[in-house]
């Protein structure tokens, strides 16, 4: 792994502008004689790629990047409108330069460097599209091969980190449970707007909602407590140039229960008819990895853990009460009705209730 770990900048690029050949020779560690941008894409967190041209030959090319994405909030006004999208990029900054470097069993886009300021977090990596690496779109459904070898994935990073919390690494607050807590307290208002999915009367209840939701946070069992990656919906996942199920968009991870992970990942690529047949067979692979990467060793036929994983399909609240822009309505509208469907499939309302 090639990621310098350098934080706490005094000054970092903020406008697309800022990113020079001799800002990026300063941070990569090798003079860069010119830099060409290939393509940008601008959202909550923007993504700027370049071309590097050194001064120099290296016997080894590959200890150094010739095509790059630099990610972090490169648009002042949306940073002016929405300045939490700051903290997103400061958070995968960190993941680059800090736990990056000591993950073991999990793929994820090569990092270069990362850092982070008061206004910026950085995040240098390997363009992926030069790599021969593929993405979802917008809507899709996997076969559950796809699925199993996600599965394993986050079971990997799972296993380095089971039974670690904040105790261990102070730094890494949970950024995600305060967000969706805000969002969906505006549950009554958000969920009956035109052109959302019509969901059961019950689930139209903001209230009974809001406090499913607080019982789902304040119940976790500690017994499957890990690092997370946090936010394992279809687009942040990819596919290299094997077709290999891969992570990213780093920007919420934190410790929390274990089948965050898993349930929202398998939602997310699976039909409803898919994720009724193969559930336990994505659970059980994920299970049997974790063990081998070094977890413990847990089995579905414990109804402690059965009742931890069924909970968790909550996790999947963020898309009945999406904020429009921030995802595009046709996948927000399937994962919506995937979401239900696991939510009815699994009685998590119900069972999240009965542990009041």
């Amino acid at each position: 792994m090639a990621t310098q770990t350098e934080v706490s900048h005094e000054k970092l690029p903020v406008v697309p502008e800022e990113v020079t050949a001799e800002w990026l020779g300063s941070v990569l560690g090798h003079k860069v004689k010119s830099i060409e941008a290939t393509r940008q894409i601008f959202g909550t967190a923007s993504k700027l790629f370049y071309t590097i041209e050194y001064a120099d030959e290296v016997a080894d090319s590959n200890s150094r990047p010739k095509h790059i994405c630099v990610k972090g909030v490169f648009d002042p006004e949306m940073v002016k409108n929405q300045p939490w999208t700051v903290s997103l990029a400061q958070r995968e900054a960190d993941f680059f330069s800090k736990i990056a470097p000591l993950i073991k069993n999990m793929g994820y886009p090569k990092g270069w460097w990362g850092g982070t300021s008061k206004e910026q977090g950085i995040a240098i990596m390997s363009d992926l599209v030069r790599e021969g690496c593929t993405f979802a779109p917008e809507v899709a459904s996997y076969p559950v091969e796809k699925v199993l070898d996600g599965a394993a994935q986050i079971a990997g990073l799972h296993a380095q980190f089971w039974g670690k919390s904040q105790e261990d690494y102070p730094w890494i607050w949970n950024n995600y449970d305060p967000a969706m807590t805000f969002m969906v307290g505006m549950w009554d208002k958000v969920a009956p707007e035109v052109g959302r999915i019509r969901m059961p009367e019950y689930l139209m209840d903001g209230p009974r909602i809001i406090k499913a939701l607080e019982i789902y946070y304040s119940k976790r069992n500690p017994k499957f407590r890990t690092l997370l990656h946090g936010d394992t919906h279809i687009g942040n996942i990819y596919f290299d140039a094997q077709g290999h199920t891969r992570f990213l968009d780093w920007s919420a991870f934190h410790f929390a229960s274990c089948f965050h992970d898993l349930v929202y990942f398998m939602t997310a690529l699976l039909t409803i008819e898919d994720r009724r047949k193969h559930e336990m067979e994505v659970l059980d692979h994920y299970l049997k990895t974790l063990h081998e990467c070094g977890g413990p060793k847990l089995d579905r036929n414990d109804p402690e853990l059965m009742v931890e994983y069924r909970r968790s399909f909550m996790t999947n609240i963020i898309w009945p009460i999406c904020p429009k822009g921030l995802q595009s309505e046709e996948r927000v509208a399937v994962l919506c009705a995937r979401t239900i469907a696991t939510w009815e499939d699994h009685k998590v309302i119900e069972l999240l209730e009965s542990q009041a």
